[in-house]
């Protein structure tokens, strides 16, 4: 008698590799879910550690007074001389504020900023320079702790409130 496999082994064989199948799919589906997620979270740290950076090295390099005023919604408009520029090197004031369409804004420029008698055009035009850093900002808040300490808080929509210890290390230049 030959040997074989007979009809209903290998339905059952068929039937076990399937079940396999179906969990290393089901396996595969969930590590690239896993992987989106933790992309995302990723993508977030990144930008939050961005962010952060640029706070940290203006405040640290500041060699002003840093002034903190608000706009009429209450958010904070910061502005000081830093030596640490991004564009131009004798773009030395630094102004933070959130513009008009909720944007949190970074202004290098060679004058210092007047928030009632200018707009982003007189900016334009005088070649100096606006970075957007954030998008849908609810509220912009900079905390002066002492005069080494500064806190940025920041409230975007949808999202949590992000709070930014920074520290001043560079000296006030003398007038």
């Amino acid at each position: 008698m030959k040997k074989s496999f007979t009809l209903l082994e290998v339905l059952i064989s068929i039937s076990l590799f399937m079940i396999m199948i179906v969990f290393l799919y089901k396996t595969l589906d969930q590590t690239k879910h896993s992987n989106k997620i933790f992309t995302k979270k990723q993508e977030s740290i990144k930008s939050d550690n961005r962010l952060y950076n640029i706070f940290l090295e203006d405040i640290a390099e500041s060699t002003s007074e840093i002034k903190v005023t608000q706009d009429r919604d209450k958010n904070s408009i910061v502005t000081f001389k830093s030596n640490n520029t991004y564009h131009n090197a004798y773009h030395l004031n630094i102004t933070y504020l959130i513009s008009s369409n909720n944007k949190l804004v970074r202004i290098e420029s060679k004058d210092e900023f007047k928030y009632s008698s200018t707009s982003y055009e007189f900016y334009e035009n005088n070649k100096s320079y606006i970075d957007i850093l954030l998008d849908d900002i609810e509220y912009f808040e900079v905390l002066n702790r002492n005069k080494k300490q500064y806190v940025f808080v920041i409230k975007q929509k949808d999202k949590k409130r992000v709070v930014y210890n920074t520290f001043r290390i560079a000296p006030i230049e003398k007038k």
